[in-house]
């Protein structure tokens, strides 16, 4: 690293040492890396910037930089050193500050007004020079390409198993995976029981609504899933929960992939977010495999479901 960049004036501002992984594994496991990022601290003191001034922000371990929304370290840093009080901003790689091009630039920009050196393993940049920033854009689009390419090859790899019937997605209420990775009913017969009830009622009544008060009426719970995990809760029905499982063809014992997906759509400050759509059309989702499993009902009776719903 050529320290010959580095003026008085810099010295004068703090150093700012900016450590992240990507995944709480990475953090728990990866120690070396997080080791090396710490390091950087001894190299900025041999720059000639004393203990005092330097400031580790690690806030973002175990965060994506993809983006800026759930980087408060990140964002800590961007806002100091557009106040000037930063010198030099050291990190291990391009890849640990951002893997966000449009993040990036907003640093370099920031650091060209306010005069502040980025450093990594391999050198020493100022932003405000053609050359340096031309190389230091070009860390950020192979940096940002590669966490493309590493997503792009896992969701692959997951539609290409999800298309076998064999990727472990999150079961509804009333199955689980065996130890065969084979979906089962669950050996509960009460839960089997008062998801029958459901399909049975649907069957007599016709339509969700005096379904929903059939059931109220004569105090039946179902079961739900709580949150994310496989805690299993007993509830009273509401009809959206009715609804969703009625139109859900895992209980007509269809293995599916996709019915809801990711698209990007812009906020009210017309950045970038993701939503999650439902995709109605089974020709749009990623996988069907019908007679997968054991359900509830036959298919040939969940079409007739839906086309009464």
């Amino acid at each position: 690293m050529n320290a010959e960049g580095i003026t008085a004036a810099h010295r004068a501002r703090r150093a700012i040492v900016y450590i992240r992984q990507s995944t709480e594994r990475q953090v728990l496991e990866n120690t070396e890396s997080q080791r090396r990022q710490r390091g950087l601290v001894e190299r900025a003191i041999e720059l000639g910037w004393s203990r005092d001034q330097v400031v580790q922000i690690d806030e973002d371990l175990g965060r994506s930089g993809a983006g800026t929304q759930d980087r408060s370290g990140f964002r800590q840093m961007v806002a100091e050193t557009a106040l000037g009080g930063v010198g030099i901003i050291m990190a291990l790689e391009v890849s640990r500050v951002s893997r966000s091009n449009h993040d990036w630039y907003h640093l370099l920009d920031i650091c060209a007004v306010t005069c502040t050196l980025i450093a990594d393993a391999e050198g020493l940049y100022d932003p405000r020079a053609h050359n340096d920033r031309l190389l230091l854009g070009l860390k950020a689009t192979m940096s940002e390409t590669e966490l493309h390419t590493l997503k792009q090859r896992l969701v692959e790899a997951v539609r290409s198993k999800a298309a076998r019937g064999e990727f472990r997605c999150r079961l509804s209420a009333g199955f689980e995976w065996d130890p065969a990775g084979r979906i089962v009913k669950s050996p509960d017969e009460q839960v089997m029981s008062a998801i029958a009830r459901v399909f049975e009622r649907f069957d007599q009544l016709g339509t969700v609504h005096r379904v929903h008060c059939s059931l109220v009426d004569d105090g039946c719970r179902v079961p739900l899933l709580a949150g994310r995990g496989s805690t299993l809760k007993w509830v009273v029905p509401t009809y959206a929960c009715l609804l969703r499982m009625l139109r859900n063809p895992l209980y007509a014992g269809a293995y599916v992939f996709g019915r809801r997906q990711v698209e990007q759509v812009l906020d009210d400050t017309q950045r970038p977010m993701k939503r999650i759509r439902e995709q109605k059309e089974p020709s749009r989702w990623h996988a069907l495999i019908r007679g997968h499993h054991e359900g509830y009902i036959s298919w040939d009776r969940f079409e007739e479901n839906q086309h009464r719903l």
